[in-house]
C-alpha cells in the first residue's frame, strides 16, 4: 500500500503487557507527502515557441556559439594547408572534406596528426578542440585571430608567443591545463556530466546541448513548462533560482542624490547564476544548491589580482565585482548586460548615466578630457582594461577610483599613466588634485602590499582590517589568510569571530587559515563549521581537522564530522581525473593510517599528472614517514625529470639527503631551491641553517641578510641573524637584530621562533 504506514507493533506490546486477549489493532496513519520529482531538463528548443524574443536575441550571441561542432559553416579559421610557427614548431591546419584537422607535436614530441571536434568561442578569436585519445578533448593553442584583417585580424597566433612550452610541461596543450573535460566543458556547454572512470583513465563526457543553452542559466525548465502548459497561476516561475526579468527592477534618483538607488527589486539569484562561468573557482562537484555550495571562489591571491585588487590573472569578473561599491548597493550583472544577447544595455557612456547624473558625471569638468578623446569615456578611468589570450581586451569590474600615487607604492597599473605614458604617477597625482578635493584611502592596498613583503605594521593593519569589518568579503578572507601567512598571535581570536561571519567566503578562509593552529586549539575554532548551512565550508573545514583526535568531542560533533567527511572525499573523487584531487584522498588515507592506499593513490595522481609536484613530494613525505628515505630519494629524482615546480623538489630532495647523512650534497638541492625561488623565505631559512651548520657562518648570514632585506619584518629570519650572530661572538650586530625584534613586539627573553 504505497503512500500509507501500518502499524502493528504498539498493539502487540500492549498485549503481552496486559496478559489478556485483545483484538489486534491495525493503526492506518495518513499517506507520508510524496517526493516530489527533481525537474528535467527540457532543452532550448522546447522554449522558443513562448519565449521568441529572448530566443531570437540569443542566436548568434557569445552563449549561443560558446561551442560548436566543427563544420564547414562554423569552422572560420584557415584550414587550407596554412602553417604557423612557434619556436622550433610546426602546426600545420588541413581540411579534407567536411573534416578538420591539425598536424603538430604531441604531448611525446612525436608529428601527429588530430581531429578537430569542435569549434570554441567566435570573438575576438575563435580556438578548436582537438581529440587526443578517445573522449579526451584538449584546447588547441593556435587560435583564429577571428577581428578584421584591418585590425589585425584573420590570422593563427599562439596564445603563448613569449615563452616556449615544450612537451610535457605543464601548460603544454596536451597537459590537464588545456583540458576540456576538466577545465572548459561545464562553462561552455548545458547540463554537462564529466563522466571520467578513474580505472581506464577515460572520459565519457557528456551534454544535453553543446551550446550555453537557456536552461544552462534558468536551471532544468520541466516544472516551468507544466505550469504554463496547465494556465494556472502560481506563486513561482517552476525554476529552481529566482531571475526577474529586468523591469522588475527600479533605480531612481533621490532627493539631492547624484547616484541612483534600486527603490524596487524582486530577490534575485543572478549573481550566483552568473558566478560560476564568470569567476576564478575550483569544481567541487554535487548538485548546484547555490554558487558556494559547489564552488569555491578563489580570493585576492597576489598571482591573480595586484595589491589593491586590480585584476593580474583571469579572473573572469565575479571577484572584481564583490569588491566594488556597485555590488554593495544592490547592481547585478542584467543592470548593464542584456543576458540574452550578451550585449550593453547601452552604449559608451549613456550606459553609466542611467545611474549617475549625466551633468554631473559625464563632463569635461568631471574627467577633465574632451568629449570623445581617449578618457573621456569613464570606462577609460573606472574599468582599465587588462589584455589577455593576446588579443582580448577584458575590463576591471571592480569600478575603482585611479589612484596613482597608490598605484605606484604598491606596484598596481594605473588607469592615468596607461594612457599619459610619458608622464609620471606623480603627474597623475597633480592633476587629479586639481578637480578632486580629495579621495579617501584605500582600504587594502597598502595593508595586502606590507603582508606580502613582511613589512612592520602588516600584522596590525591586518588585524583592523578584519576586526573593522567594513572591507568587502573578499578582502577580509583574503587578510585572515595573509595572517595565517604571518603566523599571527592574533589569528586564534580574529578566526573565533569570523567564523560567524555572514559570507561564506570569509567563513571557508577561517577554516582554511586554521590549518596552521596548534591541533589542540583547531577543533575549537573549526568544529562549529562542520554544519556550516554552505557545503564548500563544511568541506574546508574537514580539510583543517583531518587527522584530529575526535574521541573526547561530543557525539553531535562527530556526527557532523562524519557526514562532512563523506562530502570533502566527494568532491575530491569528482576531482580524481586530476593530481590535486587525488593527492587530497591520499592525505586522507594517510591520517586514517591507510598507507597503502595512500601509497597507490598518490602512484595513481603521478600516472594522471606526471607534471603536479605535490604527488611526488606527498609520496616522499608518506615514505620519510614509514623510514623509507632511500624510496624517498628515488621518488623526488623521478620528479627532477618531470615535475613542474622544480624549487619545491630540490627542497623537498636537500631535506631527505639530511635525513640520509648527506649534507654537502643535501646543501647544494637546497641551495637550488632558495636560487630558483628567492622569494621563498622557508626555502632561504633552511639553506642558511644547512650553510651555518656546514661552517659556512659568513656565507649563512649572507643570506638571511638578503631575505631580511626583502621581509625586514619576519620574525624567524630576525631570530635566527640575533642567534647566529650571539654564537659568533658578534654583540653588536646581535644587538641590532635584538633591537629590530624589540620594534616587532618580541622581548628578548621569549621563545618566539627560536630555531
Amino acid at each position: 500500500m504505497r503512500g500509507e504506514r501500518i502499524v502493528f507493533l504498539g498493539a502487540a506490546l500492549a498485549t503481552l503487557s496486559l496478559g489478556c486477549k485483545q483484538k489486534e489493532e491495525t493503526v492506518v496513519v495518513s499517506p507520508a507527502p510524496a517526493v516530489e520529482a527533481a525537474p528535467e531538463y527540457a532543452g532550448t528548443d522546447t522554449c522558443t515557441s513562448c519565449h521568441e524574443k529572448a530566443h531570437e536575441d540569443w542566436m548568434g550571441s557569445h552563449h549561443d556559439l560558446a561551442m560548436q561542432v566543427a563544420t564547414s559553416d562554423t569552422v572560420l579559421g584557415d584550414f587550407g594547408g596554412t602553417t604557423a610557427r612557434y619556436y622550433g614548431e610546426t602546426a600545420i591546419f588541413v581540411r579534407e572534406g567536411d573534416a578538420f584537422f591539425v598536424e603538430v607535436v604531441d604531448a611525446d614530441g612525436k608529428p601527429t596528426r588530430f581531429p578537430v571536434e569542435y569549434a570554441f568561442g567566435i570573438a575576438p578569436l575563435q580556438q578548436y578542440l582537438v581529440e587526443t585519445e578517445p573522449g579526451r578533448l584538449q584546447a588547441f593553442p593556435f587560435a583564429w585571430d577571428t577581428r578584421p584583417k584591418e585590425r589585425g585580424g584573420q590570422r593563427w597566433f599562439h596564445l603563448q608567443p613569449e615563452e616556449y612550452i615544450e612537451p610535457g610541461d605543464p601548460l603544454h596543450w596536451t597537459g590537464p591545463s588545456y583540458n576540456w573535460n576538466h577545465a572548459c566543458a561545464d562553462c561552455h556547454s548545458t547540463a554537462l556530466k564529466k563522466n571520467y572512470d578513474r580505472a581506464s583513465k577515460r572520459y565519457a563526457t557528456e551534454y544535453l546541448e553543446v551550446n550555453v543553452g537557456c536552461e544552462a542559466c534558468h536551471g532544468p525548465g520541466s516544472k516551468h513548462i507544466e505550469l504554463a502548459k496547465a494556465k494556472r497561476r502560481a506563486k513561482t516561475t517552476g525554476f529552481d533560482r529566482r531571475l526577474p526579468a529586468f523591469g522588475e527592477r527600479k533605480w531612481g534618483f533621490v532627493e539631492d542624490a547624484d547616484i541612483a538607488v534600486l527603490a524596487t527589486g524582486s530577490p534575485s539569484d543572478e549573481l550566483e547564476t552568473c558566478a560560476p562561468c564568470h569567476s576564478r573557482r575550483a569544481d567541487l562537484g554535487g548538485e548546484h544548491g547555490g554558487y558556494h555550495n559547489r564552488y569555491r571562489l578563489a580570493v585576492l591571491d597576489e598571482h591573480l589580482y595586484f595589491d589593491d585588487g586590480q585584476i593580474k590573472d583571469e579572473v573572469y569578473v565575479y571577484g572584481s565585482f564583490l569588491q566594488s561599491k556597485m555590488y554593495a548597493a544592490g547592481v547585478v550583472c542584467s543592470d548593464c548586460h542584456e543576458p540574452h544577447s550578451a550585449t550593453l544595455r547601452a552604449e559608451g557612456n549613456a550606459l553609466c548615466t542611467r545611474c549617475h547624473k549625466a551633468e554631473v558625471f559625464d563632463s569635461p569638468q568631471h574627467s577633465f578630457h574632451e568629449p570623445g578623446t581617449p578618457g573621456s569615456l569613464c570606462t577609460d578611468c573606472h574599468m582599465p582594461k587588462r589584455t589577455y589570450m593576446v588579443i582580448d581586451d577584458r575590463g576591471d569590474h571592480r569600478f575603482e577610483l585611479p589612484r596613482p600615487g597608490l598605484s605606484a607604492s604598491v606596484g598596481a597599473p594605473d588607469s592615468c599613466t596607461g594612457c599619459h605614458s610619458k608622464k609620471t604617477t606623480a603627474w597623475a597625482e597633480r592633476e587629479i588634485a586639481k578637480h578632486f578635493e580629495s579621495r579617501s584611502d584605500h582600504e587594502f592596498a597598502e595593508v595586502l602590499f606590507a603582508a606580502r613583503h613582511q613589512q612592520p605594521g602588516a600584522e596590525a593593519g591586518l588585524v583592523e582590517l578584519v576586526a573593522a569589518g567594513s572591507a568587502p568579503a573578499i578582502v577580509r578572507a583574503t587578510a585572515l589568510l595573509e595572517l595565517r601567512n604571518l603566523s599571527s598571535r592574533a589569528l586564534p581570536a580574529l578566526l573565533m569571530r569570523a567564523s560567524s561571519d555572514p559570507s561564506p567566503v570569509v567563513r571557508r578562509s577561517v577554516a582554511t587559515a586554521a590549518r596552521d593552529l596548534p591541533p589542540d586549539l583547531r577543533p575549537e575554532v573549526v568544529v562549529t563549521l562542520l554544519d556550516d548551512p554552505v557545503r564548500t565550508v563544511r568541506i574546508e573545514a574537514v580539510a583543517a581537522l583531518l587527522g584530529s583526535n575526535t574521541r573526547d568531542w561530543k557525539p553531535s560533533d562527530r556526527k557532523a564530522f562524519d557526514q562532512a567527511k563523506a562530502e570533502y572525499e566527494d568532491a575530491r573523487a569528482f576531482n580524481a581525473d586530476r593530481g590535486e584531487g587525488l593527492v587530497d584522498l591520499a592525505y586522507l588515507a594517510t591520517v586514517e593510517r591507510k598507507p597503502k592506499q595512500a601509497e597507490v593513490m598518490l602512484r595513481e595522481a603521478i600516472d594522471t599528472d606526471p607534471t603536479f609536484t605535490a604527488a611526488y613530494v606527498n609520496l616522499a613525505d608518506l615514505y620519510r614517514s614509514l623510514g623509507r628515505d632511500d624510496d624517498a630519494e628515488t621518488v623526488l629524482r623521478e620528479a627532477k625529470r618531470s615535475a613542474a615546480d622544480q624549487p619545491s623538489v630540490e627542497y623537498a630532495l636537500g631535506l631527505t639527503l639530511i635525513r640520509l647523512g648527506r649534507h654537502a650534497e643535501a646543501t647544494k638541492h637546497l641551495a637550488r631551491a632558495h636560487e630558483l625561488r628567492p622569494e621563498s623565505i622557508r626555502f632561504g631559512y633552511v639553506y642558511a641553517v644547512a650553510q651555518f651548520d656546514q661552517g659556512r657562518q659568513d656565507a649563512a648570514l649572507r643570506t638571511l641578510g638578503e631575505i631580511h632585506m626583502r621581509y625586514p619584518a619576519n620574525l624567524e629570519i630576525l631570530v635566527l641573524l640575533r642567534n647566529y650572530n650571539r654564537q659568533l661572538g658578534r654583540e653588536r650586530a646581535a644587538a641590532h637584530y635584538s633591537s629590530k625584534l624589540q620594534e616587532l613586539g618580541v622581548t628578548p627573553g621569549r621563545p618566539d621562533f627560536v630555531p
